[in-house]
C-alpha cells in the first residue's frame, strides 16, 4: 500500500460498476413500501460518498440535467477517472471531490451544497472510526431535513463467520513482497483453495468460502483486494450502525432489497412469533439478521420521518419492464421458499407491462376476482424485472452522447466485469446492461428494419475469433429481438 493510504487499498482501482439501489427512483420505492413520505423532485443535490470510479454519479448526472450530482472519494485515481468521463460527456452537473472525511473541517463540509440524497455503498465497514465519524458529521451538517440516505454495508452476524477468512487473506497477501494488491490477493486465494481439502476447524464453510473455492470463475482480483485487504474491515450489527446515524438524526426506513421488508417472505414459525413479539426497529432487524443468510445489507434512512398511507404510496409508483416479461411469473427465491404469482394474477399484469409503463395501483386491479398485495407484487417484480419510471419522453442529445462516450470508455479500459448502465431519462437513472449490450446498442442502424445482425455483431465485437463468431451472432440476434423494445421504452434509443 502507498504511504498515504492509511490502511486502504489504493494501488488498484475498484470495479467499474453501476449500483441500481443508489438511484433515487429505487430509494422512492423503498420509502413507499415503508409508508414514508419521500419522492425524487426537480433540482435535487445528490452526493455519493466513496464514489469509486464514478460510474453511478455520471449516469445519474447524464439522466438528470437539473440535478447537482457529486462524488466524493479518498483515492485520487478514482476521482481523476470519474472526472475524465464527466468531461468527455460534457456533464457540467457532475462534480467530484477528493477528500478524507476523517480530516475534513466543518468549514470544508459546508462548501458542499445542502443535500437531498446521500448514498454510501461499500464504505462504512471498510473504514476507520475517524472516517465513520466524518460521515456522520457530513450527514448532520449537509443532509436536508427530509433528505434520504442509502447505505450498503457488511452486517453481523452474517459476515462475522468470514472474519477468519479475511484475516487469513491479509496474512497470506503480506507474504507476497511484490505485486499489486489484486495480484497479492489472487496469490492468497490460490493458497486458500489449497486449504479447502483439509478443512481447518475454524475456517467456516460460508457462502463466501464456497464461492472462492468452488468451480465458478475466480472473483476479480480488484474486488478481492478491496473486500479483504483493508486494515479497517469490520462488519457491524444493524443496531450499532443505526445508533451511529442517529447522531445525524437519521431514522430507519427499510431495506433496499424489497422482499426483506415483508415478514411473510422471511420467517417460518417459531421465528415469526419471536419477530412479531419484538419492538419495531432495531430488535426486529436483529431478528432478521439472525435468521437470514445475508452478510450484506442495503438500507435506507431518512432525516425527518413522516408517515403516509402505505397502500396509496405504493399504488402511485409507476413501473416499467426492464426486460420482456416472461410467460410465467418470476420465481423469487426467499427464505421460506419461492414467491411467485399464479397465472390468473400474473398474466394480465405482465401483458400490461409489456405494453408500457404502468402504475402499480392499475396493475394490481387488472386480475379478475382478487386484488394482490402491492408490496408483494413489487417484491416479485423488483428482482431485475422492472424499474421505476419517473418521467415520460425519449432520448435526449445529452443521454445519447453520454452513452456513446461510456461505450468508448468501456472499450478502452476493457471494463467487462462490472455492471454497466445506460443513462435513461425515463428512469432518471441507469438501465443496467452488460458491456456487450452497451456495445450492440451503440451501433448505428440497429433500429432499421433491414438491420443485419451479422454485420452488427462484427462491428460491436471486432475481435471475435472464427470459433466465437457463430455463438456471438446468435446472442446478438436474440438481443436485438428482446432488448430493442426495452431500449426504446427507457429512452436509450428513439421510439
Amino acid at each position: 500500500m502507498t504511504a498515504w493510504a492509511q490502511g486502504y487499498v489504493t494501488d488498484s482501482p475498484y470495479t467499474f460498476s453501476y449500483q441500481p439501489a443508489q438511484a433515487p427512483g429505487h430509494i422512492a420505492m423503498v420509502c413507499a413500501m415503508a409508508g414514508v413520505a419521500w419522492q425524487p423532485r426537480p433540482g435535487m443535490a445528490v452526493l455519493d460518498i466513496g464514489c469509486g470510479r464514478g460510474l453511478t454519479v455520471n449516469v445519474l448526472a447524464a439522466a438528470n440535467p437539473d440535478w447537482n450530482v457529486i462524488g466524493l472519494d479518498y483515492n485520487p485515481a478514482h476521482i481523476a477517472e470519474a472526472q475524465e468521463l464527466a468531461e468527455a460527456a460534457e456533464l457540467a452537473n457532475a462534480g467530484f471531490v477528493e477528500a478524507d472525511l476523517a480530516a475534513m473541517t466543518d468549514a470544508e463540509l459546508d462548501q458542499l451544497p445542502e443535500l437531498d440524497v446521500v448514498t454510501i455503498h461499500g464504505v462504512w465497514t471498510w473504514v476507520s472510526d475517524a472516517v465513520r465519524a466524518g460521515i456522520v458529521r457530513l450527514l448532520a451538517r449537509r443532509l436536508k431535513p427530509g433528505g434520504v440516505c442509502y447505505i450498503g454495508y457488511n452486517v453481523l452476524p452474517g459476515f462475522g463467520a468470514d472474519a477468519a477468512l479475511q484475516r487469513l487473506f491479509r496474512h497470506l497477501a503480506a507474504l507476497e513482497r511484490t505485486g499489486t494488491s489484486p495480484e497479492r490477493a489472487a496469490a492468497a486465494l490460490e493458497t486458500i483453495r489449497g486449504l479447502q481439502a483439509s478443512r481447518p476447524v475454524h475456517l467456516a464453510n460460508t457462502p463466501m468460502f464456497q464461492r472462492l473455492t468452488g468451480d465458478e470463475p475466480a472473483l476479480d482480483g480488484a474486488y478481492l483486494a478491496h473486500e479483504f485487504l483493508t486494515e479497517h474491515w469490520r462488519p457491524v450489527f444493524f443496531e450499532d450502525l443505526a445508533a451511529a446515524l442517529a447522531g445525524a438524526k437519521l431514522e430507519y426506513v427499510g431495506s433496499a432489497t424489497m422482499h426483506e421488508n415483508i415478514p411473510d417472505m422471511l420467517f417460518e414459525e417459531p421465528q415469526r412469533r419471536v419477530h412479531d413479539s419484538l419492538p419495531h426497529g432495531a430488535p426486529r432487524e436483529f431478528m432478521k439478521d439472525l435468521c437470514l443468510q445475508r452478510p450484506f445489507r442495503r438500507d435506507v434512512f431518512i432525516r425527518g420521518l413522516r408517515r403516509v398511507d402505505r397502500i396509496a404510496a405504493l399504488d402511485r409508483l409507476v413501473l416499467a419492464a426492464a426486460r420482456p416479461m416472461p410467460e410465467e411469473s418470476p420465481k423469487l427465491v426467499v427464505p421460506v421458499g419461492i414467491a411467485e404469482m399464479g397465472p390468473d394474477l400474473y398474466a394480465p399484469m405482465a401483458a400490461a407491462l409489456n405494453e408500457g409503463p404502468q402504475a402499480l395501483g392499475h396493475l394490481r386491479h387488472l386480475p379478475q376476482g382478487r386484488t394482490p398485495n402491492p408490496a408483494e407484487v413489487l417484491a416479485i417484480f423488483s428482482g431485475g424485472m422492472v424499474l421505476p419510471a419517473l418521467r415520460e419522453g425519449g432520448p435526449s442529445p445529452r443521454t445519447d452522447h453520454f452513452n456513446r462516450v461510456l461505450h468508448r470508455f468501456a472499450q478502452a479500459s476493457g471494463s467487462t466485469e462490472g455492471q454497466l448502465a445506460m443513462a435513461s431519462p425515463m428512469a432518471a437513472g441507469g438501465l443496467p446492461c452488460s458491456w456487450v449490450e452497451l456495445a450492440v446498442c451503440m451501433q448505428p442502424g440497429i433500429t432499421a428494419p433491414d438491420a443485419d445482425p451479422v454485420a452488427i455483431t462484427h462491428r460491436a465485437l471486432p475481435h471475435l475469433t472464427e470459433e466465437q463468431a457463430p455463438g456471438a451472432i446468435e446472442l446478438v440476434t436474440r438481443m436485438l429481438a428482446e432488448r430493442l423494445p426495452i431500449w426504446r421504452r427507457f429512452g436509450v434509443l428513439p421510439g
